[in-house]
Parts: structure tokens; C-alpha cells; sequence
């Protein structure tokens, strides 16, 4: 009941996860309709910029809900009432990120089949959809990571997070599995879990990304305080936080130069796992988190009834995400005017929209969408729960 009381206080992180969806859909729109292409200027490249933000924001969110939710819980004896939530959500993501390669192999004729089921197994690389198998991998790990998080305290794996980001220049000079004859596939796998190679990367390696799990489970510890009293203290550290994110961010802006935004914007640091894209994620998902639950803890604003309301993307990121993204995978429309980039801009926003709004309207009904879906979640936490069980007895030991 205390958890519940505590998340329900913090209705901001819900609406910096839906901004962080919206943001990540938007980048991606933007991506099939090439209007960015028409405009060029500092306006572009912040707005970029800010979309950037989205993956570490939801990543870091991601952290920041272990430790408010699912943390608690690790205290008490039963481990398995926080493992199959996870790996069962773990699960949901590996199928429908199997689902989304399906949908490129019918839809694009560069995915043949022997490297779509390459994909499935996560040894290639879709162009938006990558993110779903790093969750896989994530909630996967994520009670191990819960349980060194309540034996060794945050401190060291904070430490651990930035000597990942500092051996940086080790790692990228490691060289390719490709150099010892090894297959393109086995170089795919080394650059998705360690940062290492040459291949492609479609989003932060595991590795990293970890990093920002870690920064989120920090950040859900500031926000949350001590387990005496949540709301008394809440506004001020939001605030101090807020500050302190909010300095670093104009400070960055003075001293980096045009190249480096732009690096940052465009995705070359990401696909480099450069320190600085981790760094300014850390900043800008503090930033953002902080913002909105300032924003939610003012009623005078808006109630928070108002604000749950507002939160459907939020709520369907995971349903969003992966059949968003497959609506984008079978646009084989390609604009050749601003015009007709604008329009399609506009009609695949409103579509992705309406497909979340829609979804999170049926899934709170008793109609037949919501049984199905309860069924095949259903189906997917009885094997999650079996999973829990074995896990949570190497966890006990």
C-alpha cells in the first residue's frame, strides 16, 4: 500500500514518459517524411536536439520506476513478486520486437530472411525498433541489478556507470570480431550488448544503456527521499534538481560549439556510445522528469485526474512504440515537396496518436480488445512466473 501511495504521488514521471514516447515517434516520423530536410538552422538543430533526449529520458525513466516500484518489494522475501512483472514485460518486448522485423520483411525488400531471423535473434538492426530488444535484455537483468542494488548500495554502481562512460576510448579501439574471422552477425552482437566493433548500431549498446538505468534508479532515490515521507519534501529536491539540470544544460549550450550540438542531434554520438550523448541524456532526463512533476504536484495548474488523463502514451509507450513504428515501416511513400512532407508529417503523427488514444480507451473497457490482450498477457506472466520462481531461488542464495 505505501508504494502505491508513493507512485501516486509522482503522476510527473507518467507525463515525462508520454513527452519522451511523443518525442521518440516524432523523430522517427520525421525520419520517413524528411522535413527536416527542407529547413536547415540553429531552430532545427535544437528541435532535433530535444528529440535526441527522448531514448536516455525513457531509458532513465525506466531506472528511476526500479527503484520507486520494484525495488521495495526486492525487500521482502519474495523476489518472484518483482521478477515476473519484469520478465514478463521482458517477453512482451522480445515478441513484438520479432513482430516488427516480420513487418520489414514483408515490407522492405532489403530484409531477407535469413537476416530477419537474424534480427529476431538480435544479430542485426531495424531503423527504429531496436530499442524494444535492448528492453528485453534490460528487464531481463533488471533483478540482478535490483539485488546488487540493495547489497552494494547505489554509490558503487554509480561509480561503475561512469568508469564504463571513461573507458570509452578502450573500447572503441578494441578491435572487431570481424578481425579474427569471425561472422558480420557475431560483430552485430558485440556493438548491441558491448559498444564493440564495427557494425551498426540501432540504439544504445546494453552496456551504456545500463548506465542510464543506473542514473534513473538515482534519480528515483532523489525524488523519492526517505521512506518516512514522500510529499513533504518532493517540490524542494524536484526543484533542486531542476536547478542544478537546468544550469548544466545553458552552460552546455554556451560552450559546446555548432558541430558538437549537431553530433548530438543527429545521432553520430549515439552511434559512437560517445560519453558526452550519455552525459547530456543524464542532464536533459533529469531535466524533464523534474519539470513534470513540478508541473503535476501544482494543482492550482491542473488536478491530477487531468493529468492521468493526458498520460495515454504514457500508459501504451510499449503498444505505441512497436506498432507506431511498424505503421512507419509500411510507408513506402516517398515525398519530393515540403508540401507533401508537411501533410505526411501531419497524417502519420495524428494516426500515431489516435492508435494510442484508441488503444489505452479499449484496454480500460470490458470490450473484446481487452480481453484478448489481458489473455495474451496473461499467458505471458504464467510463463514469466515460472521463469521467477527458479530465478528468485539463485537470488536467495
Amino acid at each position: 500500500m505505501t508504494v502505491n501511495m508513493k507512485i501516486d504521488r509522482i503522476v510527473g514521471i507518467d507525463v515525462a514518459r508520454s513527452c519522451a514516447i511523443f518525442l521518440a515517434m516524432g523523430s522517427h516520423v520525421l525520419a520517413v517524411s524528411k522535413l527536416a530536410d527542407f529547413f536547415k538552422g540553429p531552430y532545427v538543430d535544437g528541435l532535433k536536439l530535444l528529440m535526441a533526449l527522448s531514448t536516455p529520458t525513457f531509458i532513465v525513466l525506466f531506472g528511476t520506476m526500479l527503484e520507486v516500484v520494484y525495488r521495495p518489494r526486492f525487500d521482502t522475501d519474495k523476489h518472484s513478486i518483482s521478477i515476473a512483472p519484469l520478465w514478463s514485460r521482458a517477453i512482451q518486448c522480445w515478441l513484438l520486437y520479432s513482430l516488427s522485423v516480420v513487418v520489414l520483411f514483408f515490407a522492405k525488400s532489403e530484409y531477407s530472411l535469413f537476416f530477419s531471423i537474424s534480427t529476431i535473434f538480435m544479430l542485426g538492426v531495424t531503423p527504429f525498433t531496436d530499442i524494444l530488444k535492448f528492453y528485453a535484455i534490460a528487464l531481463t537483468v533488471a533483478p540482478a541489478l535490483l539485488w546488487t542494488r540493495n547489497r552494494l548500495g547505489l554509490v558503487p554502481l554509480l561509480i561503475l556507470g561512469v568508469a564504463i562512460h571513461i573507458l570509452h576510448p578502450v573500447l572503441r579501439g578494441l578491435p572487431s570480431p570481424v578481425v579474427f574471422g569471425l561472422p558480420t552477425e557475431v560483430d552485430r552482437l558485440a556493438m548491441f550488448l558491448f559498444g564493440i566493433g564495427g557494425a551498426k548500431l540501432g540504439g544504445p549498446s546494453v552496456l551504456h544503456g545500463m548506465t542510464l538505468v543506473i542514473s534513473g534508479m538515482a534519480l528515483g532515490k532523489i525524488l523519492m527521499g526517505s521512506a518516512s515521507g514522500v510529499a513533504a519534501g518532493m517540490t524542494r529536491r524536484a526543484w533542486l534538481v531542476l536547478l542544478g539540470t537546468g544550469l548544466s544544460l545553458i552552460a552546455g549550450a554556451w560552450i559546446l560549439d555548432s558541430e558538437t550540438k549537431r553530433g548530438l542531434g543527429n545521432m553520430t554520438m549515439r552511434l559512437d556510445s560517445h560519453p558526452l550523448y550519455f552525459a547530456a541524456g543524464v542532464v536533459g532526463a533529469f531535466a524533464i522528469t523534474a519539470a513534470a512533476v513540478l508541473l503535476t504536484l501544482r494543482q492550482s495548474i491542473a488536478p491530477t485526474s487531468l493529468w492521468r488523463s493526458l498520460t495515454f502514451f504514457g500508459r501504451t509507450s510499449l503498444f505505441t512504440f512497436a506498432f507506431g513504428n511498424m505503421l512507419l515501416y509500411c510507408v513506402q511513400f516517398e515525398p519530393t515537396t515540403i508540401t507533401q512532407s508537411a501533410l505526411l508529417t501531419a497524417l502519420l503523427m495524428v494516426a500515431i496518436t489516435l492508435l494510442s488514444f484508441c488503444f489505452d480507451r479499449a484496454s480500460q473497457q470490458d470490450g473484446r480488445m481487452a480481453r484478448t490482450v489481458s489473455g495474451v498477457q496473461a499467458s505471458i506472466h504464467r510463463l514469466a512466473t515460472l521463469l521467477s520462481h527458479q530465478g528468485s531461488r539463485l537470488i536467495a542464495r
